[in-house]
């Protein structure tokens, strides 16, 4: 049986809904989550829905009984936080048997990142390999459908600012890496245990902003910020510190060259590339 945790989330909504179409339907699926009320329509459905808290350890012994696969979808929080909440699904999975373990990491995983995520994923990784349990590192790169938010209302003619420098990166939905996440999932073997889940193509976001203009009609222009200065806008728009913090670190990562990478294996798996920028810009900004 394959399980996915966190399949209330997006990222983990679109995992299954992908497994339902590789595996030709519900049978052999389960998904863990912290509320089983919202989850009723994948019940409903016929996927076994068991409770399952990472911060309630003592939870995830039965949500994980009988589990041969569990694609485990990457939290969100703080880092600390999401390093404990990792640690603590990695040991109940091998208390529990699980034979196979694979996880939704990030591109960007260098010591010497500024990133937070990196951190957290860098920190995940290790504590997989220490655990013994044959696992899958799929190394997801940037959401395409965070786009929308980096760029605001500039998509309306005007600038946006960002702290990613003149720093390439690739995008590619959330629903394709999902796509490519399930195809491993279901692969009744895999070539490697490391897999870049990237763009065909990396950008800087002088080409992002030359995307949505395309997409758009309006003349949109990109303007590089210091990574403070981009924290505190954050903050002022609402975001809680640590978020503001974390996404601009993210794009300090880029200016970085920390996810300047390209790869095939999102086509490996799935068959063909993921969709160009030109594409998603139209689907993201041309409404």
């Amino acid at each position: 049986m394959i399980l996915v945790t966190g399949a209330n989330g997006q990222l983990g909504r679109h995992i299954v809904s992908q497994l339902v179409l590789r595996l030709g339907g519900t049978d052999g699926l389960a998904v863990s989550v912290r509320d089983a009320a919202r989850a009723q329509d994948l019940a409903g459905r016929g996927i076994a829905v068991r409770h399952g808290d990472f911060d309630q350890p003592h939870t995830l012994a039965q949500a994980f009984a009988g589990i041969a696969k569990l694609v485990l979808v990457s939290t969100d929080g703080p880092a600390p936080v999401r390093i404990a909440q990792h640690g603590a699904a990695i040991a109940a999975a091998r208390a529990a048997g699980v034979e196979h373990i694979l996880y939704t990491s990030f591109i960007d995983v260098a010591a010497d990142s500024p990133s937070e995520f990196a951190a957290v994923h860098r920190a995940t990784e290790a504590m997989l390999r220490d655990s013994g349990v044959p696992m899958t590192l799929l190394r997801n790169t940037l959401y395409a459908d965070l786009l929308p938010l980096a760029v605001g209302a500039a998509a309306r003619g005007g600038s946006f600012s960002l702290p990613a420098g003149e720093g390439r990166t690739g995008f590619v939905s959330r629903g394709e890496l999902a796509e490519a996440i399930a195809a491993a999932a279901a692969a009744p073997a895999l070539a490697k245990d490391t897999y870049e889940l990237t763009a065909q193509v990396t950008h800087d976001f002088h080409e992002v902003a030359a995307a949505v203009s395309q997409a758009t009609g309006k003349a949109v222009h990109y303007q590089p910020v210091p990574q403070d200065d981009y924290a505190r806008t954050l903050q002022g728009q609402g975001l809680p510190p640590w978020l503001a913090q974390a996404m601009a670190g993210l794009y300090a990562a880029v200016a970085a060259g920390k996810c300047n990478r390209v790869s095939n294996d999102f086509a490996a798996l799935v068959g063909h590339p993921p969709r160009p920028l030109a594409c998603l810009a139209q689907e993201l900004f041309a409404a």
